[in-house]
C-alpha cells in the first residue's frame, strides 16, 4: 500500500476508534483509503465516509475512450462497490484532456489537490505521460495508464496488447488474401504507442507470406477524415492495384470505405480494422468490412473500476492486466457487440 494511503488509512482509524458511538456499523478494511477532507464529512451530526478516485481522460470526443470513462464512473459510484470497499459514498473525479498533454497534466494535479485515493489515466503521449505519473508518485497516490503508456515513473498498466491486435489482424490477412495482393495500411498517429506496436504486429501477422506486398503505410491520425484523404491519394496513385486495406482503428476504416464507395471500388477491396465501440461496428453489420479485431473500451472502464474496488481492499494488482480480444466477422458481430453496450 503506498504511503499516503496508509496515512489516510491511520487517519481514519483514529476517527473511528474517538467516534466510535456515532459510527457503529460503518468500518474500514485495512486497505481503505478515503480522501483527508472528504472521508470524514459531516452529515447531519455524523461523519460520512466519502472515498475519490480520479479518471483523466484523453479526449471526451473520443468514441471510445469516453464510453470507457463513464462505465468506470457507473461501477466505482454504485451502492455495491461503495458497501464492499467500507465507504458510505464514492466520488469518480474526471476530467477531459482533449488530446492535449499540457492540459492532461493540470487535471491529474488538479484531482490531486482534491484529495484522489487513486489515479487512472489514459494518456495523451507516452513520453509526455511521465510528468502526470510522477505527480501521483510523489503524492503516494496509486497510478494507473489506461490503454496507454507512460516512459518513466511508477504506474500499472489495464488495456490490452496492442503488439497482439496488429498481429491478429496481419495473421487474418495472412490467412484470407489472395496470392500476391497488395495491401494499404493506414498507420494511427505518429509517436503514438498504439501506433507503432499495431504496425509492428501487424507485419509480423503478415510475415508468413513473402507473396503479400505493402504498397503504402501513412498515416490517418485516428482519423476518418485523414483516412479517408490518405484513401482518395492511394486510389488516385494505385488505383486496381489495391487488394486491401488495414487501419489500425475502426474510425479510419470508416474513411477508408466512404472513400472507396465513392471510387466504386468498395466491392473489389478488402478492410480490416478494429471495433471499440458499437459506432464503430456498423460496417462489420452491413458486411462492408470483412474483419476486426474486436476489443472493448466499454470493458475497459469496467475492468478499471474491478481494479480500483482491489486496490481499496488491499488485493495485489498485477502490473499488466490485460481484456481479451476477439476476432469479429459479420457471423459473430451481435453476439461480441452486445458486450460494449
Amino acid at each position: 500500500m503506498k504511503k499516503k494511503m496508509v496515512k489516510r488509512f491511520l487517519t481514519l482509524a483514529l476517527a473511528t476508534v474517538m467516534t466510535a458511538g456515532l459510527l457503529s456499523g460503518c468500518s474500514l478494511k485495512p486497505s481503505g483509503g478515503g480522501s483527508d477532507d472528504a472521508a470524514a464529512a459531516e452529515e447531519g451530526g455524523e461523519k460520512e465516509y466519502v472515498y475519490r478516485v480520479g479518471f483523466v481522460n484523453i479526449d471526451n470526443a473520443d468514441n471510445c475512450c469516453y464510453p470507457a470513462m463513464q462505465k468506470f464512473v457507473d461501477y466505482v459510484q454504485s451502492d455495491e462497490f461503495a458497501e464492499s470497499v467500507g465507504a458510505d459514498k464514492v466520488e469518480a473525479l474526471t476530467a477531459d484532456s482533449a488530446k492535449d498533454i499540457e492540459k492532461q497534466t493540470t487535471n491529474v494535479e488538479t484531482l490531486l489537490s482534491k484529495g484522489v485515493d487513486m489515479m487512472f489515466i489514459i494518456g495523451v503521449d507516452t513520453e509526455g505521460n511521465t510528468t502526470a505519473v510522477q505527480a501521483c508518485n510523489n503524492e503516494g497516490v496509486p497510478v494507473f495508464m489506461v490503454g496507454t503508456e507512460a516512459s518513466g515513473g511508477e504506474w500499472k498498466f489495464i488495456g490490452f496488447d496492442e503488439t497482439e491486435l496488429g498481429m491478429r489482424q496481419g495473421e487474418w490477412c495472412a490467412k484470407n488474401l489472395p496470392e500476391n495482393a497488395n495491401i494499404c495500411y493506414l498507420q494511427g498517429t505518429p509517436g503514438r504507442e498504439a501506433a507503432v506496436l499495431r504496425e509492428e504486429g501487424f507485419m509480423e501477422g503478415i510475415s508468413s507470406r513473402d507473396d503479400l506486398t505493402v504498397l503504402s503505410s501513412q498515416t490517418g491520425e485516428f482519423e476518418t477524415a485523414a483516412a479517408m484523404q490518405v484513401t482518395e491519394d492511394w486510389i488516385q496513385t494505385y488505383g486496381d492495384q489495391i487488394n486491401c486495406i488495414v487501419g489500425a482503428d475502426g474510425k479510419m476504416v470508416v474513411g477508408a470505405v466512404e472513400a472507396l464507395k465513392a471510387a466504386n471500388m468498395d466491392q473489389n477491396v478488402t478492410t480490416v480494422g478494429v471495433v471499440s465501440v458499437e459506432d464503430d461496428g456498423y460496417l462489420i453489420e452491413n458486411g462492408e468490412q470483412s474483419y476486426a479485431v474486436f476489443v472493448s473500451w466499454p470493458e475497459i472502464g469496467t475492468l478499471c473500476g474491478q481494479i480500483a474496488e482491489k486496490v481499496y481492499n488491499g488485493e495485489e494488482i498485477d502490473e499488466r492486466t490485460n481484456i481479451e480480444m476477439f476476432d469479429m466477422t459479420q457471423e459473430n458481430y451481435e453476439e461480441l457487440i452486445a458486450t460494449a453496450r
